[in-house]
């Protein structure tokens, strides 16, 4: 059995672990995300040195008993949000986090002196789902959580010819007073809870949960909101979806953790605006949380097999 390790940048915390070729997770840790990309190179080279040390001391356990040094492979994987050029190895552009063009995967590859299989976390995350979780050759992957990012996959590949590919959430549509608005900032997790706590509803930091929680309990308001929020995401992708065909819709991010009640009420609001173009299947995303980590240990794996990466 081999694995690798992993880390999963994300906007607050570093994600890491140690990644089987069957897809668990060994010794998963977080830890804060420095904002200075010096920094984050600085934390996660200690991140690796201390996975490395654990495997070296015989006390890092896998699936089979105590992982051993040989069956670790050497390239780490490594992904991070915002815009990134993969090919390049480069954080394009990060505003939560305060970086511009950050040669990312040189600079640590150069600190760990081993090969990083390197790669933008939500398309990370939607390999992982190719791989181990939904295992469709064909879908169109929708990130809901703070933000809103996608990856269509077709012929088990990702389409992005730029950087930029997949940032559906940064489309303007008109928000809740009429104003143009990014697309997020009203579909997403976060833009749910941000106006359940304007209506006074609920306190921001409920979250999205806060909001389905009253819409269970029959406010209308918050049905209002929720309703609102997922028409104007299906008329965002419904254009995709006329372009494309009726690929699955694969949801992830934490706006999925509400299940079959959510992926029932986008397929009803997207077939309305789809007309009589055939609507697709709408799925949740089956590898939670982890999917983005998982997917950096893909990586890992690919680059230690001399595979090219599809993303």
């Amino acid at each position: 059995m081999r694995y690798a390790l992993a880390l999963d940048v994300g906007g607050t915390t570093i994600k890491s672990g140690i990644v089987s070729e069957n897809s668990s997770i060994s010794h998963a840790g977080s830890t804060p995300t420095p904002a200075n990309p010096e920094k984050l190179i600085e934390t996660s080279a200690q991140i690796v040195a201390d996975l490395d040390a654990l495997v070296r001391s015989g006390n890092a356990i896998g699936e089979n008993g105590p992982i051993k040094p040989e069956d670790v492979v050497e390239p780490i994987g490594f992904d991070l949000p915002g815009i990134v050029d993969e090919e390049a190895g480069m954080a394009v552009f990060s505003a939560s986090l305060g970086w511009k063009d950050f040669p990312a995967r040189e600079m640590l590859t150069q600190r760990l002196s081993r090969p990083v299989g390197f790669g933008h976390d939500v398309r990370t995350g939607a390999l992982a789902e190719r791989a181990w979780g939904v295992k469709l050759k064909d879908f169109y992957y929708i990130a809901i959580g703070t933000g809103i990012a996608t990856v269509l996959v077709l012929d088990g590949n990702a389409v992005a010819v730029s950087s930029w590919a997949g940032e559906l959430g940064q489309i303007r549509i008109s928000g809740w007073n009429g104003q143009p608005i990014a697309l997020e900032r009203v579909c997403s997790a976060s833009g749910i809870a941000r106006r359940g706590a304007a209506l006074g509803l609920i306190d921001e930091a409920e979250g999205a949960a806060g909001v389905y929680r009253l819409l269970d309990e029959g406010n209308a308001q918050a049905a209002q909101i929720v309703e609102y929020a997922l028409t104007q995401l299906a008329r965002a992708v419904a254009p995709i979806v006329a372009s494309a065909g009726a690929v699955p819709i694969v949801i992830g991010g934490g706006l999925a953790n509400r299940g079959q009640q959510l992926f029932d009420q986008f397929h009803t609001l997207l077939s309305d605006v789809l007309g009589i173009v055939p609507s697709p299947q709408v799925l949740g995303a089956t590898l939670g949380s982890n999917s983005q980590l998982m997917g950096a240990g893909l990586r890992a794996f690919q680059l230690a097999d001399s595979q090219p990466s599809p993303f």
